[in-house]
């Protein structure tokens, strides 16, 4: 850790705070045993928390990453506006990291997907947003995709679009960093890395760096179910679009629908770990894969032969405030106290 009193000053005070390199580790916290049913299969169960990053999402990590490798580069010189395909995180933490660069405005495509709330928090942080309406099975040359559109509109003058889905530094990103980390955290001893399947770029960057300190490692990559919404992630039919070859990085790929992931999220945050929808989706990719070998009588296959143990980690991408309307909308009222005298409600909608 390169900042260990966590202090920082000066004229690039708020640029090194965004800086990954110059933080301290971001906490690696293990579930309890009411998060995880195969506690008594000594199956231990870590969750990443990138939800601490001054930003406040995983994306914080790449953007930072992105827009510091090209003004290395050079390739910010003339730039006035960032454009980026993106409908929350990955867009707002370009932004904010952009303008620690010299770059004040950011266009986003988004999905006509996107909460309200994301919406709101998009132009909290000054991004200006553009709602697109995407065919059902897009490709990324498809000109009525957001990918292909905030790629066209980059090429214009003083504008640069990142691309996310295809560029290198995001991946490398979470190689430097993240990976680096869980690394350092576990001790070396990690069985099964976990993450939601979006750009790829988590899942990528840390199956290099794991797999290749550990061989053994099983990545475990896990995508939305066909017609299921869980922000940030995407299908089967929507990875399409990505450019890089995740496959590679990835041993098991596991689909999770929509409701597991809001209930997963909400039991974690009940707990005190407070993690959005993508967190929940990646634990119940995690706990599915778990069941399986268990049902398979497979768990002793990675398990430590010193420990005895099974550990696992996933990251979780952000908190639940920017989808909460959400979670009484995927989730029936079985999974919140009541109302007591409701009626006394002011200006109730």
């Amino acid at each position: 850790m390169a900042n260990h009193l966590n202090v920082f000053e000066g004229p690039a005070a708020v640029r090194d705070l965004l800086d990954p390199g110059r933080l301290p580790y971001l906490p690696l916290v293990e579930l309890p045993a009411e998060l995880n049913p195969f506690a008594g299969d000594k199956v231990r169960i870590f969750a990443k928390l990138m939800t601490l990053s001054p930003l406040g999402n995983v994306k914080a990590v790449p953007a930072f990453n992105m827009i510091a490798e090209m003004h290395r580069r050079g390739e910010l010189a003339g730039v006035r506006r960032i454009v980026e395909n993106s409908s929350g995180n990955t867009v707002s933490s370009l932004a904010l990291v952009g303008r620690q660069f010299g770059v004040d405005e950011t266009k986003s495509y988004v999905s006509a997907e996107i909460s309200w709330h994301k919406l709101l928090m998009l132009l909290f942080f000054g991004v200006e947003p553009m709602v697109n309406v995407e065919p059902a099975n897009p490709s990324e040359t498809d000109p009525e995709s957001g990918i292909y559109k905030a790629k066209k509109d980059g090429e214009s003058e003083e504008a640069l679009n990142p691309g996310q889905y295809d560029n290198e530094d995001n991946p490398k990103a979470h190689e430097k960093w993240t990976a680096q980390q869980i690394w350092e955290q576990t001790g070396g001893d990690i069985n099964i890395f976990c993450a939601g399947l979006g750009t790829t770029g988590t899942v990528i960057g840390n199956s290099r760096f794991l797999k290749g300190k550990k061989p053994s490692l099983r990545v475990v990559g896990v995508m939305r179910a066909p017609d299921n919404y869980v922000p940030g992630v995407r299908t089967e039919k929507l990875l399409k679009l990505i450019g890089f070859d995740w496959h590679k990085h990835v041993d098991v790929i596991e689909r999770i629908e929509t409701a597991d992931s809001y209930r997963l999220s909400l039991d974690m945050s009940r707990r005190g770990i407070i993690v959005g929808p993508s967190s929940g989706f990646a634990l119940a990719g995690l706990l599915q894969y778990l069941g399986d070998l268990k049902g398979k009588n497979a768990l002793d296959e990675v398990r430590d032969e010193e420990s005895g143990d099974v550990v696992c980690v996933f990251p979780c991408p952000d908190g639940p405030m920017p989808y909460l309307d959400e979670y009484f909308k995927y989730l029936d009222g079985s999974h919140f106290p009541p109302i007591r005298n409701e009626a006394a409600l002011l200006n109730r909608p």
